[in-house]
């Protein structure tokens, strides 16, 4: 009888053995699932990071090369930068927003008013800085989850 169960006790172990490791290897697979999950999604916020960035690198261009570009747009409309056709080309200010992948990428343009005794930038009343103009870059993506959205803001001063 002893031999009988020594059999039926390996069979046993081997069943559970499995059991364990189907367990572990399940386990793996989901922890593995889980971080691609997560490595996608800071991979869609650099890159949402980066289209918002380079908006707002794109404005300062302008700035530097001709600041009436910049302030001669309408405030609280929405605009995207394209280069133009010249050679070498330049970023030119596009009305409406533009779709790179699954990147909708626009910036706005506000007017700023400061404290006309601190010369703070207020929210609200104060004295119009008409040499000073804030752009709010926002790029939206889709998720798993939703749309999502990045907005950067600076602040651009005519130093002419």
């Amino acid at each position: 009888m002893n031999n009988f169960n020594q059999k039926g006790f390996g069979l046993i172990e081997i069943i559970i053995a499995a059991t364990i490791s189907i367990i572990v290897f399940l386990a793996a697979i989901l922890y593995l699932n889980f971080s691609l999950k997560i490595a996608a999604e800071d991979i869609n916020k650099m890159e949402a990071l980066y289209f918002a960035k380079s908006s707002l690198e794109q404005a300062r261009s302008i700035r530097d090369e001709d600041w009436t570009i910049i302030d001669t747009l309408n405030r609280s409309d929405e605009y995207h930068f394209e280069a133009d056709a010249f050679s070498p080309p330049k970023w030119v200010p596009v009305s409406g927003s533009e779709t790179v992948g699954r990147y909708t990428l626009q910036f706005v343009l506000s007017d700023v008013y400061r404290n006309a005794v601190s010369d703070d930038i207020v929210s609200s009343g104060g004295i119009l800085d008409t040499e000073t103009i804030k752009i709010t870059s926002s790029v939206s993506y889709l998720t798993r989850n939703g749309t999502k959205q990045i907005k950067l803001h600076e602040y651009l001063t005519n130093f002419n």
